[in-house]
Protein backbone atom coordinates (compact mmCIF):
# COMPACT_ATOMS: atom_id res chain seq x y z
CA UNK A 1 0.00 0.00 0.00
CA UNK A 2 3.00 2.18 0.23
CA UNK A 3 2.73 4.82 -2.36
CA UNK A 4 5.09 7.89 -3.71
CA UNK A 5 3.25 11.01 -2.42
CA UNK A 6 3.11 9.09 1.37
CA UNK A 7 7.23 8.97 1.56
CA UNK A 8 6.92 12.67 1.41
CA UNK A 9 5.31 13.25 4.17
CA UNK A 10 6.67 14.30 7.61
CA UNK A 11 6.14 14.80 11.26
CA UNK A 12 4.59 18.27 10.39
CA UNK A 13 1.88 15.94 7.99
CA UNK A 14 0.62 14.14 11.58
CA UNK A 15 0.31 17.10 13.85
CA UNK A 16 -2.91 18.62 14.34
CA UNK A 17 -4.47 21.67 14.66
CA UNK A 18 -5.54 21.13 18.26
CA UNK A 19 -3.72 22.93 21.12
CA UNK A 20 -1.74 19.78 23.02
CA UNK A 21 -3.36 19.69 26.86
CA UNK A 22 -1.37 17.82 28.68
CA UNK A 23 0.00 19.08 32.37
CA UNK A 24 3.76 20.23 32.33
CA UNK A 25 6.61 17.75 32.21
CA UNK A 26 3.79 14.59 31.77
CA UNK A 27 5.32 11.86 29.62
CA UNK A 28 2.42 11.68 27.06
CA UNK A 29 4.24 14.78 25.24
CA UNK A 30 7.35 12.25 24.00
CA UNK A 31 5.04 9.56 23.17
CA UNK A 32 2.88 12.07 20.80
CA UNK A 33 5.95 13.53 19.33
CA UNK A 34 7.81 10.57 18.83
CA UNK A 35 4.52 8.93 17.34
CA UNK A 36 4.42 11.71 15.06
CA UNK A 37 7.98 11.29 14.03
CA UNK A 38 7.85 7.75 13.20
CA UNK A 39 4.31 7.46 11.24
CA UNK A 40 5.80 8.74 7.98
CA UNK A 41 8.64 6.19 7.97
CA UNK A 42 5.78 3.59 7.49
CA UNK A 43 5.29 4.61 3.98
CA UNK A 44 1.71 4.65 4.15
CA UNK A 45 -0.92 7.58 2.97
CA UNK A 46 -2.28 9.07 6.43
CA UNK A 47 -5.77 8.27 5.79
CA UNK A 48 -5.09 5.17 6.24
CA UNK A 49 -4.24 4.75 9.78
CA UNK A 50 -7.11 5.49 12.61
CA UNK A 51 -6.14 6.28 15.97
CA UNK A 52 -8.91 5.09 18.91
CA UNK A 53 -9.00 5.42 22.23
CA UNK A 54 -10.59 5.82 25.80
CA UNK A 55 -11.39 7.96 28.62
CA UNK A 56 -8.26 9.91 30.58
CA UNK A 57 -5.29 12.00 29.80
CA UNK A 58 -3.90 9.16 27.29
CA UNK A 59 -7.51 9.19 25.15
CA UNK A 60 -6.55 13.04 23.77
CA UNK A 61 -4.11 11.30 21.89
CA UNK A 62 -6.80 10.79 18.41
CA UNK A 63 -7.19 14.64 18.55
CA UNK A 64 -3.47 15.52 18.19
CA UNK A 65 -3.26 13.19 15.58
CA UNK A 66 -3.96 14.62 11.78
CA UNK A 67 -5.63 11.03 10.94
CA UNK A 68 -8.57 9.10 11.41
CA UNK A 69 -9.73 8.68 14.85
CA UNK A 70 -12.00 8.15 17.62
CA UNK A 71 -12.45 8.97 21.36
CA UNK A 72 -14.57 6.47 22.72
CA UNK A 73 -15.90 5.94 25.62
CA UNK A 74 -14.35 4.49 29.21
CA UNK A 75 -12.59 1.50 28.48
CA UNK A 76 -13.95 0.64 25.21
CA UNK A 77 -11.36 1.19 23.25
CA UNK A 78 -10.35 -2.37 22.54
CA UNK A 79 -13.92 -3.33 21.32
CA UNK A 80 -13.80 -0.44 19.37
CA UNK A 81 -11.01 -0.80 17.47
CA UNK A 82 -11.68 -4.33 16.74
CA UNK A 83 -14.64 -3.71 15.11
CA UNK A 84 -12.68 -0.79 12.75
CA UNK A 85 -10.48 -3.36 12.15
CA UNK A 86 -12.77 -6.25 10.76
CA UNK A 87 -14.97 -3.77 8.97
CA UNK A 88 -11.71 -2.46 6.86
CA UNK A 89 -8.73 -4.78 7.23
CA UNK A 90 -6.83 -2.40 5.20
CA UNK A 91 -6.47 0.28 7.93
CA UNK A 92 -3.47 0.76 9.89
CA UNK A 93 -5.35 0.46 13.65
CA UNK A 94 -3.76 1.87 16.44
CA UNK A 95 -5.55 1.91 19.87
CA UNK A 96 -4.27 4.52 22.64
CA UNK A 97 -5.07 3.74 26.55
CA UNK A 98 -3.70 4.93 30.14
CA UNK A 99 -3.13 2.12 32.22
CA UNK A 100 -6.59 2.77 34.09
CA UNK A 101 -8.96 2.51 31.07
CA UNK A 102 -7.22 -0.40 29.43
CA UNK A 103 -6.71 -2.51 32.92
CA UNK A 104 -9.39 -1.45 34.81
CA UNK A 105 -13.00 -0.67 32.96
CA UNK A 106 -11.30 -1.95 29.83
CA UNK A 107 -9.38 -5.38 30.87
CA UNK A 108 -11.68 -7.42 29.09
CA UNK A 109 -11.69 -5.50 26.03
CA UNK A 110 -7.84 -5.76 26.18
CA UNK A 111 -7.98 -9.53 27.19
CA UNK A 112 -10.17 -10.26 23.49
CA UNK A 113 -8.35 -8.29 21.91
CA UNK A 114 -4.49 -9.47 23.25
CA UNK A 115 -5.77 -13.22 22.87
CA UNK A 116 -7.48 -12.97 19.44
CA UNK A 117 -4.66 -11.42 18.13
CA UNK A 118 -6.36 -8.94 16.14
CA UNK A 119 -3.96 -6.99 14.04
CA UNK A 120 -3.82 -3.85 15.80
CA UNK A 121 -0.94 -1.89 17.98
CA UNK A 122 -2.11 -0.91 21.61
CA UNK A 123 0.28 2.18 23.14
CA UNK A 124 -0.98 1.79 26.97
CA UNK A 125 0.16 5.11 28.81
CA UNK A 126 0.98 3.50 32.24
CA UNK A 127 1.67 6.43 34.44
CA UNK A 128 0.37 4.31 38.13
CA UNK A 129 -2.20 6.83 38.37
CA UNK A 130 -5.86 8.04 37.15
CA UNK A 131 -4.16 11.50 36.45
CA UNK A 132 -6.77 13.13 34.05
CA UNK A 133 -9.23 12.82 37.48
CA UNK A 134 -6.64 14.20 39.77
CA UNK A 135 -4.33 11.25 40.86
CA UNK A 136 -6.06 8.53 42.20
CA UNK A 137 -4.42 4.93 42.05
CA UNK A 138 -4.66 2.95 38.92
CA UNK A 139 -4.44 -0.67 38.57
CA UNK A 140 -1.19 -0.56 37.69
CA UNK A 141 -0.06 1.75 41.04
CA UNK A 142 2.73 0.32 43.66
CA UNK A 143 1.22 -0.28 47.23
CA UNK A 144 1.61 2.44 49.11
CA UNK A 145 0.98 5.28 46.48
CA UNK A 146 -0.58 7.84 48.32
CA UNK A 147 -3.32 9.31 46.31
CA UNK A 148 -6.68 11.09 46.79
CA UNK A 149 -8.56 7.46 46.52
CA UNK A 150 -5.22 6.39 49.27
CA UNK A 151 -4.71 9.04 51.54
CA UNK A 152 -2.97 5.90 53.63
CA UNK A 153 -1.69 4.36 50.54
CA UNK A 154 -2.50 1.39 48.28
CA UNK A 155 -2.63 -1.80 49.78
CA UNK A 156 -3.48 -3.63 46.38
CA UNK A 157 -0.75 -5.44 44.56
CA UNK A 158 0.06 -3.62 41.50
CA UNK A 159 -0.98 -5.44 37.98
CA UNK A 160 1.91 -5.69 35.26
CA UNK A 161 0.35 -4.72 32.22
CA UNK A 162 3.49 -6.60 30.47
CA UNK A 163 2.33 -10.39 32.47
CA UNK A 164 -1.06 -9.38 31.25
CA UNK A 165 -0.12 -9.12 27.74
CA UNK A 166 2.01 -12.31 27.89
CA UNK A 167 -0.34 -13.70 29.76
CA UNK A 168 -3.07 -13.19 27.18
CA UNK A 169 -0.91 -14.73 24.25
CA UNK A 170 0.15 -11.28 22.29
CA UNK A 171 2.22 -12.13 19.98
CA UNK A 172 4.51 -8.61 20.35
CA UNK A 173 4.83 -7.56 23.79
CA UNK A 174 7.67 -4.58 24.40
CA UNK A 175 7.85 -2.34 27.30
CA UNK A 176 9.38 1.49 26.67
CA UNK A 177 10.40 4.73 28.66
CA UNK A 178 8.69 8.50 27.20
Amino acid sequence: MADVQSSALTKKDYESDQAVRWCPGCGDYAILAQTQKTMPTFGRKKEEFVFISGIGCAARFPYYMATYGFHTIHGRAAAIATGTKLANPELDVWIISGDGDALSIGGNHLFHVLRRNVDVQFILFNNETYGLTKGQYSPTSQIGTRSPSTPLGSVDNPASATEFALGCGARFVARGID
